[in-house]
C-alpha cells in the first residue's frame, strides 16, 4: 500500500485514478476470464481426449510393464510373476489420472468412467491400478491442492481452507467404519 503521508493533493488524486484505472482493467479481465470459460474449458478438453487418443496409440501403458518373478520369505523363486511398471510409466499415468479425475468434477459418472479407463488399460489388475491411483493421489496432495490453497489465501484473503481440512481430516478419523453401512444391509448400529 501507498502511503500519502508526504504527497501532494495532486499526486494524491492521480494515484486515487491510476488505481481505479487497475482496478477497472482488473474487472475487465475477470469478466472476460468469466464470459469465455466454457469456450476454453470446452477446447482444454477436447484438446486432452486428442493427447489422450494419441498417447494411448503412441505408448500403450503395457509396453512399460515388466513381469518380475515372486520369491518366497525364503528367498526362493516361485512360479508367480507380479507386473510392475516403469517409475515413469507410474508417474505419468499417475499424474494423467489425477488430472482426469480433476476434471470429471463432480459428476460421479465420469469419475466412474475415469476409474474404469484405468482397470481396462491395466487388464483389470488391482495391484497395478493401485500404483496409479496411489501416484494420483500424491499429485493432487503435493501438487494442486497447496497451489489451490495458495491461491485462495493470496486472492480470496480465505485463511479458513486449510484449517478446514485439517478439521474434515480429525473427522474422518474420528468417524468409524461401522457407523456406515450400505443402504439396508442392517451391519450398522443405524439400521438397529
Amino acid at each position: 500500500m501507498t502511503s500519502t503521508e508526504n504527497m501532494t493533493e495532486d499526486e494524491i488524486v492521480a494515484a486515487g485514478v491510476s488505481a481505479a484505472d487497475r482496478l477497472r482493467e482488473q474487472i475487465k479481465a475477470i469478466e472476460h476470464a468469466r464470459d469465455t470459460q466454457s469456450e476454453r474449458l470446452a477446447m482444454a478438453r477436447a484438446d486432452a481426449e486428442t493427447a489422450r487418443d494419441w498417447s494411448q496409440i503412441e505408448e500403450p501403458f503395457s509396453q512399460y510393464v515388466t513381469a518380475l518373478r515372486a520369491h518366497t520369505r525364503d528367498g526362493d523363486p516361485t512360479s508367480t510373476t507380479i507386473a510392475l511398471p516403469s517409475m515413469q510409466a507410474k508417474c505419468m499415468y499417475g499424474v494423467r489420472l489425477a488430472f482426469d479425475a480433476l476434471d470429471a468434477g463432480e459428476d460421479p459418472n465420469r469419475l466412474d468412467e475415469v476409474k474404469s479407463d484405468v482397470f481396462t488399460m491395466v487388464g483389470g489388475d488391482t495391484g497395478l491400478a493401485l500404483l496409479i491411483f496411489a501416484e494420483a493421489l500424491e499429485t493432487i496432495a503435493s501438487l494442486v491442492v497447496p497451489q489451490l490453497l495458495d491461491d485462495i489465501e493470496r486472492y480470496g484473503n480465505n485463511y479458513d481452507a486449510r484449517v478446514m481440512l485439517a478439521e474434515a481430516r480429525a473427522a474422518a478419523w474420528g468417524d468409524r467404519v461401522g457407523n456406515h453401512s450400505l443402504a439396508g444391509d442392517g451391519d450398522s448400529e443405524a439400521d438397529q
